[in-house]
């Protein structure tokens, strides 16, 4: 049986297109245009597409580890994440089960975001403090980058895997 240092395990092409679409977008949205320009909103609207485009595969056509039935994390699965982590194990294909809570919280505050940014336009947002909550979400997801950017840094050193090499460009392999 071939270890798990050998698996080559990378995203699909959609998974991987929508994620950097993403990326760009809220890194975009969070640190080079302006609030209220055209293409911050543009940009917000085509993060919303985004996800219901990963999603909507998530629901369909995904192969097994970017299916969002995978994306639920289990106890056991936290328990296996803690021993590979300990023992050095290589990862395994798909996320851990931390990396599973972190795509919900990375989808849910990107989608808080943008709602909340397009709440700011009608007449019940200012009733709602909508830009209040628009600044708290941004925040927010600059938090979630930060630690969603340390744990990828840090599960690949420990378990000596380049895990961001999962979501580049190249041959899909499994």
């Amino acid at each position: 049986m071939p270890s798990r240092k050998a698996d080559t395990f990378r995203w699909d092409p959609l998974v991987r297109i929508t994620h950097w679409g993403v990326v760009f977008c809220c890194a975009a949205n969070l640190w080079f245009d302006e609030a209220g320009e055209d293409l911050h909103e543009q940009l917000g609207y085509l993060v919303i597409a985004l996800i219901a485009v990963r999603w909507l595969w998530g629901l369909s056509f995904a192969d097994k580890y970017a299916r969002l039935a995978s994306l639920w994390p289990t106890r056991a699965e936290l328990v296996q994440q803690r021993k590979e982590m300990s023992e050095r194990l290589p990862p395994a294909p798909g996320h851990h089960g931390t990396g599973k809570l972190a795509v919900w919280a990375l989808w849910l505050t990107i989608l808080a975001t943008a709602g909340t940014g397009w709440l700011q336009t009608t007449e019940q947002g200012i009733d709602w403090s909508a830009d209040d909550w628009h600044e708290w979400c941004t925040w927010a997801l600059q938090g979630l980058i930060a630690l969603h950017l340390s744990a990828v840094v840090y599960t690949s050193w420990r378990q000596r895997s380049n895990l961001v090499k999962r979501m580049l460009p190249g041959h899909l392999s499994r």
